[in-house]
């Protein structure tokens, strides 16, 4: 299942400034007392800054109203006042929108500000609102327990000043019982270092009565809202061992790392990569199983993360072929060496992936146009996911191969990250400069060839000779009508094909769909099914049928058994 891995995510190790003399910056957060349905009706804000400057009309504060196609709670904050040592100050508002999924508006002085300053605000909960197929950035609230990341209610300065943060949580109002937790900790905590305001953005903030666990030896803990299916606590246990075999494989380790998980019954096992955290969704269908290659997707994001610079400006979806391509690729191969999943579980994960990149009729979209269709077509928006895994898997092979076993793919990854941490550029032009050395000049033609679009096909033995590589037939997803239908508002069906299963299902062109379903998940998966809950002619009518179409030829990766007779429906 596809997971959003926020272009907004920092590493504290990366973003961090030396912390002695460095201007703080306090985050107050005081939840309300739940109401009878234990929804938090809203949380009071106060934000206290060191050290700003500003000239009349220039921008203070900024808050995205949508943020990746995600809306905020920016339109709806209540009594915001803005003052410093000399007194309120007025300010004006400008909304900016930087392309089709992000707009943010800014708030700008009436007059020059110069030192610290405070702002206060509410921000109320709607504990109503639909849950989203999208990252899990806005306010929710359930079970006497509310979450949020901060670019969905955290005003923060327009200036790239590092701050150290002091996260303050107020139970006042709440009760008896109140915990708070952030990406920098659980409870009140200051930052040990000097962070600029986009780390802040991109933490993750849950406070009210969630469960806890941790934090353990290496500063790993978890909090969550809601009523998992199941005890969370082993879970945790299994992500936090995972964790440090993480910092042991690639030489080092956050200081903290927070996993956040809640409820969401639209789209359950997605989840969103932050400041040395992340967030996940869970409902009441999940298991263990469903959840941990997510826990071991995300929580290498604190390691493996996106290429510095982009070629189009494109919050990074550009360069996200290389962060999100290691962390599948990674997500599988380290549980598996540190015997924490089985080989059963390593080719489900595997065969997923490559199942649906071998079916996508997408699979030739070059690299550079991924950005424009990223949020509107779940079948561009999946490739680097699955086409970035599958190309390093060739590569790592590659190495293996030409070096005898002496070097790997491992070995790229944990150079570039010793540059990052050492202050160096993590960009594609040393990644080229390391591939080079390893494979050549055919090394960097492989690599303009796949982000060009040509299809990557990892050797037989490229998961070592426990596997081999079969051709299994599947269907490739398709909805069975315009995808485009899906983006409009309100979605009405429009170029439904004819003989298609939706078709046969009975969807009509000109039907409008009132719900929304999880497309990444129903792709990945052969058996899925869709169900449309559809206005038609004033009546609402429910179908349910299988979003797939014609059959093709895809790779698949098999244990090797040479008592086993191969099946009917596979070759090599």
């Amino acid at each position: 299942m596809l997971r959003f891995c926020s272009a907004l995510a920092t590493l504290l190790l990366a973003g961090a400034a030396p912390a002695d003399d460095a201007p703080h910056l306090v985050v107050r957060i005081a939840p309300a007392a739940p109401d009878a349905q234990q929804n938090i009706p809203f949380v009071d804000v106060t934000l206290v800054v060191d050290a700003l400057h500003a000239a009349a009309g220039e921008p203070l504060f900024e808050l995205p109203l949508v943020a990746n196609t995600v809306v905020t709670s920016g339109k709806d904050l209540q009594s915001l006042a803005f003052a410093d040592a000399a007194g309120p100050i007025v300010v004006t508002e400008l909304d900016v929108a930087e392309d089709a999924s992000n707009t943010t508006r800014r708030w700008r002085a009436s007059r020059a500000v110069v030192g610290a300053m405070t702002v206060r605000y509410r921000v109320p909960i709607d504990a109503a609102a639909p849950a989203l197929a999208l990252p899990q950035y806005e306010m929710r609230t359930e079970r006497d327990t509310f979450s949020a990341a901060g670019n969905a209610f955290l005003l923060l300065p327009t200036d790239r000043t590092p701050r150290r943060v002091e996260v303050q949580w107020d139970f006042s109002r709440f009760g008896a019982g109140g915990t708070g937790a952030s990406s920098f900790g659980l409870g009140d905590v200051t930052t040990p270092a000097a962070l600029p305001a986009p780390s802040l953005a991109s933490a993750y903030y849950m406070g009210g009565r969630p469960g806890t666990a941790g934090p353990e030896r290496d500063g790993f803990f978890a909090a969550w809202q809601g009523a998992p299916p199941f005890a969370m606590a082993p879970l945790m246990t299994w992500a936090g061992k995972l964790h440090r075999f993480y910092g042991s494989f690639f030489g080092y380790t956050p200081m903290s790392f927070g996993v956040f998980g809640r409820t969401n019954i639209r789209n359950p096992g997605s989840g969103i990569g932050l400041t040395d955290s992340f967030a996940y969704t869970f409902n009441q269908t999940s298991r263990p199983d469903d959840l941990r290659s997510l826990l071991a997707h995300e929580m290498l994001h604190s390691w493996v993360n996106s290429l510095d610079g982009s070629m189009d400006g494109a919050g990074g979806l550009d360069r996200s072929w290389f962060g999100e391509g290691l962390a599948v690729h990674y997500q599988r191969t380290l549980p598996y060496r540190a015997g924490m999943i089985s080989a059963d579980d390593f080719l489900k994960d595997l065969n997923e992936t490559a199942a649906r990149y071998y079916t996508n009729i997408k699979i030739t979209t070059p690299n550079a146009e991924i950005p424009d269709g990223f949020w509107r077509d779940t079948r561009v928006r999946v490739l680097p996911y699955d086409r970035g895994s599958l190309y390093f898997e060739t590569v790592d092979a590659q190495i293996r191969a030409k070096s005898g076993g002496k070097r790997s793919l491992d070995d790229i990854v944990r150079a570039m990250l010793a540059t990052r941490r050492g202050g160096g550029a993590m960009n594609e032009a040393l990644y080229r400069s390391l591939l080079k050395a390893q494979l050549g000049d055919k090394g960097i033609a492989d690599l303009d060839a796949m982000l060009a679009g040509q299809i990557v096909l990892p050797p037989s033995n490229a998961y070592g000779p426990r596997f081999r590589r079969v051709i299994r037939p599947l269907r490739r997803y398709d909805l069975g009508f315009d995808m485009a239908s899906l983006q409009a508002r309100p979605k009405i069906v429009r170029g439904l094909v004819v003989g298609s299963n939706a078709a046969r299902a009975g969807l009509r062109n000109g039907d409008e769909i009132l719900n929304g379903f999880p497309q990444d998940a129903l792709q990945g998966d052969q058996q899925a099914y869709v169900t449309l809950d559809l206005r038609r002619e004033g009546r609402v009518c429910r179908i349910r049928y299988q979003p797939r179409g014609e059959t093709v030829d895809a790779f698949q990766w098999v244990a090797v058994n040479p008592h086993q007779a191969r099946t009917s429906k596979e070759r090599i």
